[in-house]
């Protein structure tokens, strides 16, 4: 007696909903929809390891941009050395704790939690293991990456320098410059990670 033909897998588009069969990709190809041309899903090992690379870089990244100066004020002779969380700590000696709150979740805290979800996904995956926690991991990634505003902090910091740049002399640290290539290597890492992926890593019954 011949074995029942396994039923196809399918794939919802984002955009429009339209149900597809999934096929196996090669690396580097993308599955579009046939309705609105979305990208459905990317193929290879590849998107895993990159996504991993991407945060690795991210992390290391973001220490450098938190222990070393952000950037030094030089007024009348005298320098101050302004760090990345200078702003929160000044924002709640002045009374506006809530507001110190939310610059330090969303510059500092929810970058932190994203890339370490990333690197909990993506590093078991690449290395062929399968923990528990995958499935909640993520689901965090997708509701915590819209919370990870460092484009939004760096454009205050610019504005205020363009500010200030008229009372006192300012010098960008190491930290600043690693910032902007955190940015850079953040917003890869989320734009190359595919999580379907790490769904048909987990197996259907986790994502349902």
């Amino acid at each position: 007696m011949e074995a029942p033909n396994p039923q196809p897998t399918l794939v919802a588009c984002h955009y429009c909903d339209l149900l597809h069969e999934k096929q196996p990709l090669a690396r580097k190809e993308r599955a579009v929809c046939g309705r609105c041309g979305g990208i459905l899903y990317k193929g290879g090992h590849d998107v895993l390891s990159r996504t991993l690379s991407y945060t690795i870089a991210s992390l290391l990244l973001l220490v450098v941009a938190n222990i070393f100066p952000f950037m030094d004020f030089k007024i009348a002779g005298r320098v101050q050395e302004g760090y990345l969380l200078t702003g929160v700590i000044n924002l709640y000696h002045d009374g506006y704790a809530e507001l110190a709150a939310m610059v330090l979740f969303t510059s500092v805290l929810a970058p932190l939690i994203l890339l370490s979800c990333l690197l909990s996904l993506t590093l078991p995956v690449v290395t062929g293991h399968r923990p528990i926690y995958m499935a909640a991991m993520a689901k965090l990634v997708r509701r915590i990456k819209d919370w990870a505003m460092m484009e939004v902090f760096l454009l205050g910091v610019l504005v205020s320098a363009v500010k200030l740049a008229g009372m006192a002399d300012l010098v960008f640290g190491p930290a600043f410059f690693a910032f902007i290539a955190l940015i850079v290597t953040s917003t890869a890492a989320v734009a190359v990670f595919d999580p379907d992926v790490v769904w048909d890593h987990l197996g259907w019954k986790h994502r349902r």
